[in-house]
């Protein structure tokens, strides 16, 4: 789905929970990089023992611990990403369903949902009466809700992880 709009057509064909959640890998990243920096930190911890005091190992010392601190960084970057994700994926679920709700209680009442998501009445019907012309109506108005909270589900999205710190660039010293 483009962060710019959802339509109808792509909402309905996108069911929620098939294939891999997009938010699982960023968790599993996290994770990842959670057990990195602790094991860097246990390495670290071990240089006491295998390297005497001087000059190169300060340096070492102090590029381990710049490097312990990225793993953090990305840690948090991570998960940060992982909770976004894990939310827009919540809201598109809530919107599709009820889009498909909406597009159950069309064909009850023997209308159809148009690709665009307007309800209309079946082609060569003859003229929708008031009543029914009402009903199409309200229900073209509750899809075109959950589409406008899909989209915005789309753009928080996106707006919350550009604001997201970039790491700082690396040097090696």
């Amino acid at each position: 789905m483009t962060e710019e709009s959802v339509s109808y057509k792509r909402l309905v064909a996108d069911p929620s929970g098939s294939g891999p959640d997009p938010s699982e890998r960023w968790v599993q990243l996290a994770r990842t990089a959670r057990d990195s920096a602790a094991e860097l930190g246990r390495l670290h911890r071990l240089l006491d023992e295998h390297w005497r005091a001087g000059r190169n190992r300060d340096q070492v010392d102090e590029l381990l611990h710049r490097l312990t601190h990225r793993l953090d960084e990305a840690q948090d970057a991570c998960t940060a990403i992982a909770a976004l994700l894990a939310n827009r994926s919540h809201e598109l679920a809530q919107a599709r369903e009820l889009v498909l709700q909406v597009t159950d209680e069309a064909r009850l009442v023997r209308l159809v949902v148009t690709p665009e998501g307007e309800v209309v009445r079946l082609s060569g019907s003859g003229p929708m009466p008031l009543a029914v012309r009402a009903v199409a109506q309200r229900l073209t108005a509750q899809i075109a809700g959950a589409l406008a909270e899909a989209a915005a589900a789309q753009r928080r999205v996106t707006e919350e992880m550009a604001v997201l710190s970039p790491p700082a660039p690396w040097s090696a010293g």
